[in-house]
């Protein structure tokens, strides 16, 4: 098999889909939980169809996120700081991440740039880029008596 037909596999999703639902079952007390009480009911939905297909989406849905992630690091108009800020905690949160696995990584590295963008946003006062400029340049205009 090769890479393509892979990464085709990976975000069809059928074989994580198949591993998350039973080990949901699992942790439910196995297939055949409870005698018609609320138990069996949260087992037999966690085996249901619907669970399965829902569980099917999440590999391609955070390689998609992740794939946001990386285009709002090389397409958005923050400073090199930042987005070497971005790129730094996306990779220490896919690297921590990586331990459940390539979701695990991916979840991980959108994550941290969850995480970086928040500090960013934090420490810079939650203002945009747009927005510091525009004060730094009343600032100076008023430094110099013209506002």
């Amino acid at each position: 098999m090769d890479k393509m037909d892979e990464l085709l596999k990976f975000l069809g999703g059928k074989e994580f889909a198949n591993k998350a639902q039973l080990e949901l079952l699992e942790r439910m007390g196995g297939v055949g939980t409870g005698a018609g009480g609320i138990g069996s009911k949260l087992a037999r939905f966690a085996g249901s169809k619907g669970v399965n297909n829902v569980l099917r989406v999440v590999p391609g849905l955070t390689a998609g996120m992740t794939a946001l992630d990386v285009a709002d690091i090389l397409t958005n108009d923050t400073n090199i700081g930042n987005k070497g800020m971005d790129a730094a905690a996306m990779a220490v949160g896919g690297a921590l991440g990586a331990v459940g696995g390539p979701i695990g990584a991916l979840g991980g590295a959108s994550l941290g740039k969850l995480v970086s963008d928040g500090t960013q946003f934090v420490l810079g006062g939650g203002k945009s880029p747009e927005q510091q400029k525009l004060e730094q340049a009343l600032i100076a205009l008023n430094n110099r008596g013209m506002v």
